[in-house]
């Protein structure tokens, strides 16, 4: 299990452990299938306090109060979104908590002070988040591409952790050297997920500033070569780009950056990737 809120560890024995767990209105709670030569576990969660919508595959359900989700036989990830704030009682075999815990909080909150640092508001990671997973629900991705675009979203910068904050902060323009520093940084992130859980999500990190036409970076692919999921990130991160207020400028209107974007249909972005995001913003803010 993976999770975007809260966890705190109840009890924890025997092979088996008990978490209470949050999770923030939009907020993903997603069971995941064993990885390949790891031994199964056996999960399961209980519903608490509010409500949980599961995918359309599973019939669009709405689990309430008291509802029991069992990862038994699963064959790939699902993804369960809360509707308004939720608890719940998660308990799993197979000791899940540190691994989990540990290495998603901590990511998080690196992401978080890099966007912050980079001059964004702190929800920018948020944003990313919600408009690239529904993005990619409005293409069609299966649950397992949706799995890592979830977080390849929320951690797509988090390699500029290893960038020098005088490069990231230098308030002129850079000179080619720190130019090269900080197109490294989309390694860096996918070189910090590798140990963790969250390494599926690598590659879509380390292309969300690959362009179409081979202009972006850091290996000048194109669009054959780059991954939909990071196409998505790097729609979304335009148009965020565009509509945010920065220190330096106000942000632009959502029509204005739709503009932008559509002018940059099939030379930075895909065009049905750009068709899909709009239809995601208008489902996302209606």
């Amino acid at each position: 299990m993976t999770k975007a809120g809260t966890l705190d560890l109840l009890a924890s024995g025997h092979g088996v452990e008990v978490v209470r767990g949050s999770l923030k209105s939009g907020e993903r709670l997603n069971f995941v299938p064993a990885e390949a030569g790891m031994p199964s576990t056996h999960e399961v969660c209980m519903l608490i306090d509010g409500v949980l919508v599961a995918p359309d595959a599973l019939g669009a359900q709405r689990l309430s109060t008291g509802s029991l989700i069992t990862s038994e036989g699963l064959l790939e990830p699902v993804g369960f979104t809360a509707e308004g704030d939720v608890r719940f009682v998660y308990i799993t075999s197979s000791p899940m908590f540190h691994h989990i815990s540990h290495d998603m909080n901590e990511l998080r909150r690196l992401a978080v002070d890099i966007e912050v640092t980079d001059g964004y508001t702190a929800d920018h990671c948020e944003r990313l988040q919600r408009l690239s997973y529904a993005t990619g629900r409005e293409l069609g991705l299966s649950a397992s591409q949706l799995y890592a675009l979830d977080f390849g979203a929320y951690l797509h910068d988090v390699g500029k952790v290893r960038v020098p904050p005088s490069i990231l902060t230098k308030p002129g323009a850079l000179d080619a050297d720190e130019w090269a520093v900080i197109k490294k940084h989309p390694t860096f992130g996918r070189e910090i997920l590798a140990p963790t859980f969250m390494r599926g999500a690598g590659t879509i990190v380390e292309q969300h500033h690959e362009r179409s036409d081979g202009s972006g970076y850091p290996y000048g692919l194109t669009e054959p070569e780059i991954l939909v999921e990071s196409a998505i990130v790097a729609v979304a991160d335009t148009y965020d780009a565009m509509t945010t207020d920065r220190p330096y400028r106000r942000g632009r209107s959502q029509a204005e950056a739709f503009a932008e974007l559509a002018s940059l249909a099939g030379t930075h972005h895909p065009p049905e990737v750009i068709r899909a995001f709009r239809s995601a913003v208008a489902l996302i803010e209606r």
